[in-house]
């Protein structure tokens, strides 16, 4: 431990709970912030070898929630995972269970995978969590700091030690890592403009000679350094870290370091208060909004293991801003998705959560990317008459407002790759998750996005959701027609949640009502009155309505296959066009997800969407226009 030794515990002490008296406090309590441990009234818990004790720990960091099965085997064994890994998961939790049972604690069992019966604050990365957020709510620089020190104080070294897992926990790993730094810069910015600057030189230099590229703590000690006087040497700091920037890593410093290098030459550093480090020109306001813009995240999020993970490789950070583009159909769950899963890592970002809808596909106009910066900036704390009127310059302040914070940015709702590359933060401590009906393949090759396609839920997932909406009891009560009204669905989360609404609507209505109500024409039935937006035809709508005129014919043609599957050369049939343009609209289709393409040349509909192609084929094309198009599908067949 070469940094923050004030702020660290050594590894052997105990934690501040389980020093407590027998009797006194929770009965157990569980470390994860240093070697993975637990206690029960002062009393360590062997939790055996180091493979059974990151099975645990995986249970730990989501205490009082369910840990899918696919989850654990990948923390403990990545892509390496035996052929009998589940039989050893289940080995290890029965282990666990037994080592926990004194304590009273249960590791409840469900399809969906595992539950740790814990409050989350018996775990000390959650306990540290919480203190944090109390410490931001303090009124003054004095007492926030001291609150934040005290959270600090949980940490025993390095998180996560002493267990044997795969990738996702060094992923892991790296993630608590940075939220400590970023909690201990907070901390020390807060004790900077509360005057304590001669105390947090020693401090800082051995925080910045661990840490070289941070230019936050780089910022800190320079500023401390010249409120006591040493001003040349603030300056001196300067120069050492842009040589370094520019040997290492042919970088300059930020614009706020180099701001700041501005003002201690013009001697404009007063005492008692620290100058953010976050401006946008240096006669510009100085920002200091935390902002927290998530919507309500939402009820009965269910399953997605998988896309989860992958938004969770995205928030550790890096040299290079992270970015994630959620791609789907309508109805998919992708908002659903980006909300559930920033509010579950809101912590990691301590400079503020911003969330903008674009109105891609939406009855609005897609948002202008001048006019989403001007949103992003005031919930930064600019000021609306300081807002840049043009793309470009405002681009430019909002990076510069983030280059050096760690912030959660929300694109929903995406048109283009025109409309979102202006709001990509710059810096590497952000983290942004695009949604989109488009594939945005060019945010993914030329912008270093993580792709994550989101498709239908899993039958036992879509089941899992009834269960949650309506009720275990009552699920489980006619199971059978919970499975067909999920196939009814197509398991298409907005079909499920909206059958599921209409049953909780309508007094003594059960699953086998619903069913029977999905038996004909499903669009018309999948809607909730009063809700526009809550009917999977209007959700629909808007991708169709976005296409061109060839592509639109295109799709609704297609609706008459007699079969979800068919081939390029079907479809050229059907419109009588060239198969180079048919294949260039499929190809459209297939990125706005109306289609899939499951092989070459060959694709396939999902059901509802089908029914909707059909449903505008008889609306848009006159009979004799679509006995045309069949006939010349048959002739094909022939």
């Amino acid at each position: 431990m070469t940094a923050g030794n004030r702020i660290r515990k050594e590894e052997g002490s105990d934690m501040s709970a389980q020093a407590q008296a027998p009797g006194q406090g929770p009965r157990l309590m569980i470390g994860l912030l240093g070697s993975v441990r637990a206690w029960e009234k002062g009393q360590e818990i062997a939790l055996g070898p180091p493979r059974q004790r990151a099975a645990f720990a995986l249970l730990a960091l989501d205490a009082g929630r369910v840990v899918a099965m696919e989850r654990l085997i990948d923390g403990l064994w990545g892509d390496r995972a035996p052929a009998g890994a589940r039989s050893l998961v289940q080995g290890y939790v029965s282990r666990l269970r037994v080592a926990l049972a004194r304590a009273g604690v249960t590791i409840a069992y469900s399809p969906q995978g595992y539950l740790l019966s814990l409050p989350a604050e018996q775990v000390d990365i959650h306990e540290f969590r919480i203190s944090v957020t109390r410490a931001r709510a303090a009124e003054t620089d004095e007492a926030r700091a001291a609150g934040l020190r005290h959270a600090l104080e949980l940490w025993r070294g390095e998180p996560l030690t002493g267990v044997s897992g795969g990738e996702l926990l060094d992923r892991l790993r790296d993630s608590l890592d940075e939220e400590r730094l970023a909690v201990t810069e907070e901390c020390l910015n807060a004790e900077v403009r509360a005057g304590h600057d001669a105390t947090l030189v020693p401090e800082l230099i051995a925080l910045v000679a661990e840490h070289p590229f941070r230019e936050r703590l780089v910022g800190l000690l320079m500023l401390a350094l010249c409120r006591t006087g040493r001003r040349v040497d603030a300056l001196e700091r300067y120069e050492r870290t842009r040589r370094r920037l520019v040997d290492e890593l042919g970088l300059d410093p930020g614009p706020e370091l180099r701001q700041l290098r501005q003002r201690i030459l013009r001697g404009n550093v007063p005492a008692g208060r620290s100058p953010t480090l976050y401006a946008v020109p240096e006669t510009g306001p100085e920002p200091t909004a935390v902002p927290a813009q998530l919507p309500p995240g939402p009820g009965q999020f269910t399953g997605r293991a998988r896309e989860l993970r992958l938004l969770d490789s995205i928030a550790a950070g890096g040299e290079a801003a992270s970015v994630a583009v959620v791609t789907g159909g309508g109805g998919v769950g992708k908002t659903a998705l980006a909300v559930h899963w920033g509010h579950r890592v809101r912590a990691r970002f301590p400079d503020g959560q911003l969330y903008v809808d674009l109105h891609g596909y939406s009855p609005e106009r897609p948002l202008h990317p001048l006019r989403a910066l001007g949103r992003l900036l005031r919930a930064l704390g600019v000021p609306a008459d300081r807002v840049p009127d043009t793309v470009e310059e405002a681009t430019a302040a909002y990076r510069s407002l983030l280059a050096d914070r760690r912030v959660l940015v929300i694109l929903d709702n995406a048109a283009s790759e025109e409309q979102v590359r202006p709001l990509l933060p710059g810096g590497g401590r952000c983290a942004t998750v695009i949604t989109s009906r488009e594939r945005l393949a060019g945010v993914v090759a030329r912008d270093g996005a993580v792709p994550v396609p989101l498709g239908l839920l899993a039958p036992d997932e879509a089941g899992a959701l009834f269960g949650k909406i309506l009720g275990h009891e009552r699920l489980s009560a006619d199971r059978d027609a919970a499975t067909e009204l999920a196939r009814a669905c197509g398991y298409l989360p907005l079909a499920l949640r909206i059958a599921a609404a209409g049953i909780l609507s309508r007094p003594g209505a059960d699953l086998g009502d619903q069913v029977r109500r999905l038996t004909g024409p499903r669009l018309a039935s999948l809607a909730l009155n009063g809700d526009p937006r809550a009917a999977v035809r209007a959700a629909f709508d808007l991708s169709y309505q976005r296409l061109d005129p060839p592509s639109r014919r295109l799709f609704r043609l297609l609706g008459l296959v007699p079969r979800p599957a068919f081939a390029a050369g079907e479809a050229a049939a059907l419109t009588g066009t060239a198969p180079a343009e048919t294949e260039r609209l499929l190809g459209g289709l297939a990125a706005a997800h109306l289609i899939e393409e499951y092989a070459p040349g060959r694709y396939t509909f999902h059901d509802l969407m089908r029914e909707y192609a059909r449903e505008r084929a008889r609306a848009e094309e006159t009979e004799t226009a679509r006995a045309r198009a069949l006939n010349a599908l048959s002739a094909l067949a022939r």
